[in-house]
């Protein structure tokens, strides 16, 4: 399993019990090679005993928990759930798929953070199990509640009892990752996700290009940051991409005429001078092919000087460096948790799903929603397919309610919390 920030390979002991997530056995199953290498499986539910955080038994308190909805912004909005369990007096562990245990880093009240799959003998070690397959993922209907409202519930706890400092959890960085933000020191950061995780909840590639560039033009005192990873469609970076230069900043020159070819008598000079010599009509002939910075982007390669693209070589120093944007912009996806649960101010472009229904703890959040536009909204839809049930629109590409956005609508949002940058006194002359 790959995810970008990290991957997992697990070669299975024969002869082993292992219990693995639902969604990852489909996926593993649809391989005839491995599924002729199975030897028996079966659905562990029924040997799962139900879990009620208020009839804890004494003497036992190891807690495992796992949240399989898969995301990065799922894995935050399980942390107040986590902390809560801890408030209820377990010792709190968790279970994660590969690629997500850095999520879980640096929570002191975190006992211990494991992979699925996980072997059955190590998994009957715990005294108790609150196993959520998808939480609310899975679920498309209009009486969708927040996810971690859906936890409690589920644990027998009622969330309006819940104190409101452990809904929103903050993350613990180490010395190293807040170092991470030195790279951009003396710079006002701007944040802004490129895309989703899945289609349905992004804006079309052009179209969320051209949303930046215009956030970019109304606030160019703001160094914006474009964020993607490998596993976003190369359409993305490639859309925010300077078009003159193609994204190097640098446009060639034609090369200057090579100066005639040197004749060097060797006669009797020793090897020594003989090599000088060459060395020096060499450095003279030579000639570099040269540039010079790209008078559309100003050098910045992308479709505007104080827009960057960013590629994050690690998650939590990304998150770290979060911690010091004046302002996140995205999609329903993994910044607008981040901002969150950090109280940035976040501007969330909001399609299928209902923010009120998703980040409703955030303190800071501004959403964009064109609910009006569209009969079935909210959907929820999670897939990476249109539900079945959108209107009608030859070779859709984009959901009814992102496509209503216009940029403006963002800027007024971001306008809240960001005053427009007034321009500087012109000089008086004498």
């Amino acid at each position: 399993m790959e995810k970008s920030a990290g991957s997992s390979q697990l070669v299975f002991e024969a002869g082993r019990d292992y219990v693995i997530a639902q969604s990852h056995f489909n996926r593993l199953v649809s391989d005839e090679g491995i599924r002729q290498r199975l030897f028996k499986w079966s659905r562990i539910e029924n040997r799962i005993p139900s879990f009620v955080a208020t009839a804890k038994k004494p003497g036992s308190q190891k807690l495992l928990i796992y949240n399989g909805s898969g995301g990065y912004g799922d894995q935050i909005l399980t942390w107040p759930f986590a902390a809560v369990m801890k408030a209820y007096g377990f010792d709190v562990h968790v279970l994660v798929d590969p690629g997500n245990t850095s999520c879980w880093w640096n929570f002191p009240w975190i006992k211990g953070v494991y992979n699925v799959p996980i072997q059955y003998e190590q998994f009957k070690m715990f005294d108790y199990w609150a196993m959520f397959e998808t939480v609310v993922n899975a679920e498309e209907h209009q009486d969708q509640i927040h996810p971690l409202d859906q936890m409690l519930l589920k644990v027998g706890v009622n969330p309006d009892s819940v104190d409101p400092k452990l809904k929103c959890i903050r993350p613990n960085f180490t010395y190293l990752e807040a170092q991470s933000a030195l790279a951009f020191q003396g710079k006002r950061l701007g944040m802004y996700q490129l895309s989703a995780a899945n289609p349905v909840r992004s804006l079309p590639p052009n179209d969320s290009a051209y949303l930046l560039s215009k956030i970019a033009d109304t606030y160019p005192d703001i160094h914006w940051l474009a964020l993607y990873d490998k596993f976003v469609p190369e359409t993305y970076p490639k859309a925010v991409q300077c078009p003159k230069c193609a994204g190097s900043g640098k446009l060639a020159l034609p090369a200057a005429s090579p100066a005639p070819p040197v004749m060097i008598d060797a006669g009797t000079k020793s090897n020594e001078q003989f090599m000088a010599e060459v060395t020096k009509e060499i450095i003279a002939v030579k000639t570099d092919t040269q540039h010079e910075i790209c008078s559309k982007c100003k050098g910045s390669g992308t479709l505007r000087p104080n827009v960057q693209l960013y590629n994050a070589p690690v998650l939590r120093e990304l998150w770290a460096m979060a911690s010091h944007a004046a302002v996140v912009v995205g999609p329903d996806s993994m910044m607008v948790h981040v901002a969150g649960c950090m109280e940035i101010p976040c501007v969330g472009i909001w399609g299928p799903c209902d923010p009120s229904r998703r980040v409703k703890y955030y303190k800071h959040h501004l959403p964009v929603w064109k609910k009006e536009v569209c009969q079935f909204s909210p959907c929820f839809a999670y897939s990476g397919v249109f539900p079945r049930y959108c209107p009608p629109r030859a070779n859709r590409a984009i959901c009814e309610c992102m496509g209503a956005v216009a940029p403006q609508d963002v800027i007024e949002q971001i306008k809240k919390v960001l005053p427009l940058p007034t321009a500087a006194p012109t000089p008086q002359t004498p």
